[in-house]
């Protein structure tokens, strides 16, 4: 009988898996009044095998859906990401417009407040501000064919920045007011005591020097162009004092000048081609 059974162990399986789902049907089909015995152990032996299929089919499908829809929720967050960078790149952008907008208003405001002024607009196109360098310099993007030329000063509405240095075709280099070499007549605002702002090759800080111990000079007085150097219009912001020193003796007095520009962010300067023309008047006057 073993030996039967395993000779037709394939084609007795085969029958069962034909069979049981005719019985299923079957039972199925029939009102539960119409059940016989068989019936009832058919449905007795494969509800559970039903349950099981029915579970198993139902998962399958239902983790299928979640990968799908889990596959279409990392493409949507993928998009939502670009989108969302390419926002974040475009507000930057604008934001960078806005505050060179604010800075080219503030400089058209500073240029049609001096109509006596000529003006040429620049950008600065590279910075040299190596404290062991030779010269501190700003480059330009505008040179002789623009009508620059050396020591015309350069200026932004906050106040000088420097003048000329050397000029070429098309760029022109700038001594900043912040250099050892460079040297601007000033007036101190509150008590009209004249002096000179020299630089230090630092980007934050300059000199007062020439400033008689006798004159009224105290932390927070602002500096401007007195005129009398031959370069700068007069009344254009310099710098404020800091940290007066007067000595027990000697004729001048010294102070540390915190510049009105700060140079390691300018990105927008003016030229200023002509002289103001009261200052130009004034000692045409005096001639015979």
């Amino acid at each position: 009988m073993r030996q039967l059974l395993e000779r037709y162990r394939d084609l007795i399986l085969v029958a069962l898996l034909l069979v049981l789902p005719l019985g299923v049907y079957l039972a199925h089909a029939k009102e539960p009044t119409e059940l016989n015995a068989v019936d009832r152990v058919v449905l007795a032996i494969t509800h559970p095998l039903e349950k099981v299929v029915a579970w198993t089919v139902t998962g399958a499908l239902e983790t299928w859906r979640g990968y799908v829809a889990l596959r279409g929720a990392h493409t949507e967050a993928a998009r939502l990401r670009r989108e969302l960078g390419t926002v974040e790149r475009e507000r930057e952008a604008l934001a960078q417009v806005h505050a060179e907008n604010d800075r080219l208003r503030s400089l058209l405001g500073f240029a049609q407040s001096g109509p006596d002024l000529a003006v040429v607009g620049a950008r600065v196109i590279g910075i040299q501000l190596d404290p062991k360098g030779a010269l501190q310099l700003l480059t330009l993007d505008r040179g002789a064919v623009n009508g620059v030329a050396p020591t015309m000063p350069v200026v932004t509405a906050d106040g000088v920045v420097g003048r000329v240095h050397s000029v070429f075709r098309g760029t022109s280099d700038v001594l900043l007011l912040v250099d050892r070499n460079s040297s601007v007549a000033v007036r101190i605002e509150r008590s009209r005591a004249r002096a000179n702002v020299r630089g230090l090759s630092l980007p934050d800080v300059c000199r007062l020097d020439y400033v008689l111990r006798s004159e009224d000079v105290i932390e927070g007085d602002a500096l401007v162009t007195s005129g009398t150097d031959g370069i700068f219009p007069r009344g254009l912001k310099v710098g404020r004092v800091t940290r007066v020193k007067r000595g027990s003796y000697g004729l001048y007095q010294t102070a540390e000048v915190i510049p009105a520009v700060n140079v390691t962010h300018l990105e927008e300067v003016l030229v200023i081609t002509s002289r103001d023309r009261r200052d130009e008047a004034a000692p045409a006057a005096r001639v015979p």
